[in-house]
């Protein structure tokens, strides 16, 4: 009970000192050690890797990585089904490949002869660029996922299927990255055609159950016009101060590693058995890379008013909308297959909301990890990721093969 407590007071505490720092503090280059990026992340294991760049109709430019095959594959085919992954909050394209061959679900798949493309929501480190607009400026960072999921997606899937002559491709995402594509296929339907099937980890919907402090603590910030306008900045941006810190605060063998993990434990759920801790200095590199604090009010507001629907600007939505209150996204028109794999132990996106996400879809499946601690970020960064996730994820694209 002490340290359910304690590790609840330290996630508020990691989270207000992290995000100040993160927007205005400044860091020394020498904090934390010197890790690849990406894509030489990729190429140091023998992998061939790519990285692209696309526009969105609102300006915003993303980079994509890419592991167009495997050496373990024969390079000279270039009809290879296509898989795209789009990662989830404050996180990057890092997510799919921290975890090296043999784990990584970006390997894995190019392994099994995808084309594996792999997104950068607008915001995080490798997509903090517009064609007219500073990040410098808060107008920059006007945008929750909503926006995600109606600009960035469409953008990144109609340059994937234009550069691979590709008539669909498969999806799969994480917790923000399952978000975006219902908001896709709710406001421009017309993408069931290109996504052939999607699976969704840890997928995010409804909030009505979360037990995450970091989550819930949203419900405490206000919503409106006036405070969008002097509260659109940044959220966790990666920065050589606060992640050198996180990395030097969880190195193992140092007095501080359990605080850190309970943090992530407060985050996501309890699960130290499959987390590894050899590998959370490095991960921390990486993690997080940054998002907007609208979208994480967005999240906030889902919890507040149990419904999956639009950014609520206050009494401004009469403007916006044409009603009091924001629309509910459509699942009605969402005909893709969607196959959702929950966590039993996931305290932001938990079985009992993905379980009304699973009867509001008219095209979906459950599936449910079979380890009863499994949590939300044991999908990316589990030690038996691969075994429990990841196969699951391989299974399931086989049954939609078209080569």
């Amino acid at each position: 009970m002490i340290l359910a407590v304690w590790g609840k007071s330290l996630a508020y505490v990691c989270f207000l000192t992290l995000l100040l720092r993160g927007v205005t503090g400044k860091y020394n280059k020498n904090t934390r050690k010197s890790l690849p990026a990406m894509p030489k992340l990729i190429t140091q294991h023998g992998y061939p890797a790519e990285t692209h760049t696309v526009a969105t109709d609102d300006g915003y430019i993303l980079t994509m990585h890419r592991i167009p095959y495997s050496p373990l594959s024969n390079s000279t085919d270039t009809a290879r089904p296509v898989v795209f992954l789009q990662h989830g909050l404050i996180s990057s394209s890092v997510d799919w490949v921290i975890m090296g061959p043999g784990n990584g679900l970006g390997y894995l798949l190019a392994d099994a002869g995808y084309d594996v493309w792999m997104g950068n929501a607008r915001g995080n480190m490798y997509s903090t660029r517009h064609n007219k607009l500073s990040a410098m400026l808060p107008t920059f960072w006007s945008f929750s996922w909503h926006e995600m999921g109606v600009y960035d997606l469409p953008a990144e899937i109609d340059y994937i299927l234009t550069n691979t002559t590709q008539k669909s491709l498969r999806y799969v995402g994480h917790s923000m990255g399952t978000t975006m594509f219902y908001v896709l296929m709710s406001k421009k339907p017309e993408y069931n055609a290109k996504i052939s099937r999607m699976i969704a980890l840890a997928p995010v919907a409804f909030l009505r159950n979360t037990k995450s402090p970091f989550a819930s603590i949203t419900k405490l910030v206000p919503s409106g016009v006036l405070f969008d306008m002097v509260s659109n900045w940044p959220f966790f941006p990666n920065k050589k101060f606060s992640n050198g810190l996180l990395e030097a605060f969880c190195k193992r063998g140092t007095i501080t590693q359990k605080m850190c993990t309970n943090t992530l434990f407060q985050i996501g759920g309890f699960n130290s058995n499959q987390l590894n801790q050899t590998m959370l200095p490095t991960i921390l590199h990486y993690f997080p890379a940054g998002s907007s604090m609208k979208a994480w009010r967005h999240y906030g507001q889902l919890i507040s008013s149990g419904s999956f629907r639009e950014y609520d600007y206050g009494f401004a939505n009469i403007f916006k909308y044409g009603n009091l209150y924001p629309p509910d996204y459509n699942f009605a028109v969402i005909i893709t297959f969607v196959s959702l794999i929950v966590g039993p132990n996931d305290w932001l996106a938990s079985p009992e909301d993905a379980s009304l996400l699973h009867r509001k879809l008219p095209n979906s499946e459950y599936h449910e990890i079979a380890l009863p601690e499994f949590n939300h970020f044991d999908f990316l960064w589990a030690i038996d990721v691969k075994t429990l996730v990841n196969d699951k994820v391989l299974s399931l694209l086989e049954v939609d093969q078209d080569y």
